[in-house]
């Protein structure tokens, strides 16, 4: 009987260790994703990383509610077509230090910085298994020139 328990719970570790590992390196990939898109200068591919119920807090005077973080990739987005060359070409990979990325359950966050600025992300997993961002929070290391969301 001790027998039988000590595999079972050796099973349910391995169980519980592979699923949390599954859900890291699904994590990992969803944030090179995201960090893809803004490489890319793709705004709107950026904005549908985020909940539907998701929060930005970075250096604007107030928190930007889902509404608000949709203007502002959409007015990105169309900044971006008026010019031929994406503004945003410098690698959003290179120069990243990762501080920490840690999936806990259905919530998950990455700190990191950069030469730009500093941030942290905190992912919802979604109904179908995906990850999106519920609150992007950062502050850059300079005053940024980029019109508001109106």
């Amino acid at each position: 009987m001790k027998l039988i328990n000590l595999l079972f719970c050796a099973v349910l570790v391995t169980s519980c260790t592979k699923n949390e590992t599954n859900e890291k390196d699904l994590l990992l990939k969803t944030i090179d994703a995201y960090e893809t898109a803004w490489a890319n200068g793709d705004f709107l591919t950026v904005e549908s990383f985020f909940t539907q119920e998701a929060k930005r807090l970075h250096t604007e005077p107030h928190v930007w509610d889902r509404a608000e973080i949709k203007r502002y990739f959409e007015t990105r987005a169309a900044n971006q077509k008026l010019v031929q060359e994406p503004t945003e070409k410098q690698d959003w990979k290179m120069g990243r230090e990762y501080i920490d990325i840690r999936v806990e359950g259905n919530i998950a966050y990455d700190i990191f910085t950069t030469e730009r600025f500093k941030a942290v992300h905190i992912w919802e997993k979604q109904n179908d298994g995906s990850w999106k961002i519920q609150y992007d929070i950062g502050m850059l290391n300079y005053v940024e020139e980029i019109p508001m969301p109106k």
